[in-house]
């Protein structure tokens, strides 16, 4: 059925990677796929926001995530492939997912609140712009 999984998180959000992590296990487990999880540290090189911030510190912002990231793949028991960008969240997760060629896209969503309703939350840009099937599992 799916041969490439891409299952986005939030590594910040830990009870709720978890929650995604360990429900694609369960989901996945006989599937014969690649399953890869993808989490996106903020891009800081906008000058007006760098500037604010220590010149390692998107270096070190990326180490920490890839050290939360693979603690929560051990952590749920999932054999997946990991992955940590920078940038949108969004526009990262549709690139990487087209760049794997993944069959699907599974990832979390929170009840949306007015803000989402007007300015559309990661998970329905997603939903909206990937070319790939996206399972949306609610929080």
């Amino acid at each position: 059925m799916f041969k490439k999984i891409l299952i986005p998180v939030d590594v910040m959000d830990e009870e709720d990677t978890q929650k995604l992590l360990t429900t694609a296990k369960a989901l996945t487990e006989n599937w014969e796929c690649d399953r890869h999880v993808v989490t996106v540290t903020p891009n800081m090189g906008m000058a007006i926001v760098g500037s604010y911030f220590d010149a390692n510190f998107e270096a070190e912002s990326r180490k920490a995530a890839a050290e939360q990231l693979s603690a929560a793949i051990v952590q749920s028991g999932l054999d997946a492939t990991q992955h940590v960008l920078t940038g949108t969240v969004y526009d990262r997760v549709i690139e990487l997912a087209a760049s794997l060629k993944a069959d699907l896209i599974l990832i979390s969503a929170q009840q949306p609140d007015l803000r989402d309703y007007l300015l559309g939350s990661n998970a329905a840009r997603i939903v909206r712009h990937s070319k790939q099937s996206v399972l949306v599992l609610r929080g």
